[in-house]
């Protein structure tokens, strides 16, 4: 009987989906860590300064079922209720997640990825100096 190899390819990253009706929400989004911007709610005028605003920024063009809209889950979604709701996906595979709190939730997915091994923590502290 052969042994089964172990799957030498990495776990799936998360992606932020941030969400913009015009070129400052989109900045800020990006600023604060979106991977992909959501302009599909803007109108025509807006959405063409955001992509004049932002060349190198990518903005999602799936269907609205796509992502994980974590602010729809949560009722009364503080930043603290959704930060939780995206560790939990993010631990659970979650391949993309779109939120208004776009702060809050890339440090909740980068958290979680450092806590499951999929990346190195960003800072890291020795305890016994």
């Amino acid at each position: 009987m052969a042994a089964h190899a172990e799957s030498s390819h990495p776990a799936a990253r998360t992606l932020l989906l941030g969400i913009a009706t015009s070129p400052e929400q989109a900045a800020q989004a990006l600023a604060e860590g979106a991977d992909l911007v959501d302009a599909s709610a803007a109108s025509p005028a807006s959405l063409a300064a955001i992509r004049a605003s932002q060349p190198g920024g990518v903005l999602w063009a799936g269907s609205p079922a796509g992502p994980l809209d974590i602010d729809l889950l949560v009722a009364d979604a503080t930043q603290a209720k959704v930060a939780a709701l995206a560790a939990i996906s993010t631990w659970l595979g979650a391949p993309v997640i779109r939120t208004r709190h776009t702060r809050a939730v890339r440090r909740a997915i980068d958290m979680t990825a450092s806590i499951a091994g999929r990346r190195p923590p960003a800072l890291t502290i020795r305890g016994l100096a």
